[in-house]
C-alpha cells in the first residue's frame, strides 16, 4: 500500500480494495476526508491503469512543454546523453537565455516519472547561469526524444503485500 501526502491531499494506492476502505474508514474517525474515487490526474502526473498495474507518466505535461518550445513537430533523434556539451562559446541572448532557463527548470519536474533523462537534465542545469547555443541544442535534444518517448513512465504492478510504504523529505515530520 501507498500512501502519498501532499499538503491537503492524500493519494492511497493499493492492490487491495479492502485495505484502501479500511484505511480510509481510519482517518476518517479522525479527519473530514472526501472520497474522490479512482485517480486519474495528480500534480500533473497521469495515473493510467493497465492491467495488473499502473502507469505514472507526464505525456500532457510533455505536449504542453514541446508545443510552449516550438518543438511540437520537432524530428525523432537517437539520445546520446554522452554527446550533449562539446565545447562552444557563443553565448545566448538575454531573451534567450530566459528561454533555455524555463525549459530546463520544467525538464527538472519530469524527473518526476522519467529517470531516463535526470543525468543530460541534470547536465544542461549545470549551465543555467551562462547557457550557450551549444547548451540550448543539448536541451532541443532531449525534446527531441521526449518527443518520441512521451507515454513512458513508472510501471507500477500489483503486489500481494499488505504492508504500507512510508517516505517523507521533511525532517520535522
Amino acid at each position: 500500500m501507498y500512501m502519498l501526502i501532499y499538503v491537503d491531499d492524500i493519494v492511497v494506492a493499493s492492490s487491495s480494495d479492502d485495505a484502501v476502505s479500511k484505511l480510509i474508514g481510519d482517518l476518517q474517525q479522525d479527519f473530514a476526508l472526501k472520497d474522490l474515487g479512482d485517480l486519474h490526474y495528480f500534480l500533473g502526473v497521469e495515473v493510467r491503469k493497465q492491467k495488473g498495474g499502473v502507469i505514472l507518466c507526464q505525456s500532457k505535461y510533455i505536449i504542453d512543454l514541446l508545443a510552449r518550445t516550438g518543438m511540437a513537430q520537432c524530428k525523432e533523434v537517437i539520445f546520446a546523453s554522452e554527446k550533449l556539451i562539446k565545447g562552444t562559446k557563443k553565448e545566448l541572448s538575454a531573451e534567450d537565455i530566459t528561454r533555455y532557463q524555463s525549459t530546463v527548470g520544467a525538464l527538472q519536474y519530469l524527473n518526476l516519472t522519467r529517470p531516463d533523462i535526470t543525468f543530460p537534465v541534470n547536465k544542461v542545469y549545470q549551465f543555467m547561469q551562462a547557457p550557450t547555443e551549444e547548451h540550448w541544442s543539448a536541451v532541443k535534444m532531449i525534446l527531441h526524444y521526449l518527443k518520441y518517448t512521451e507515454e513512458t513512465g513508472l510501471q507500477f504492478h500489483k503486489s500481494s503485500s499488505s504492508f504500507i510504504s512510508a517516505f517523507s523529505d521533511a525532517d520535522w515530520a
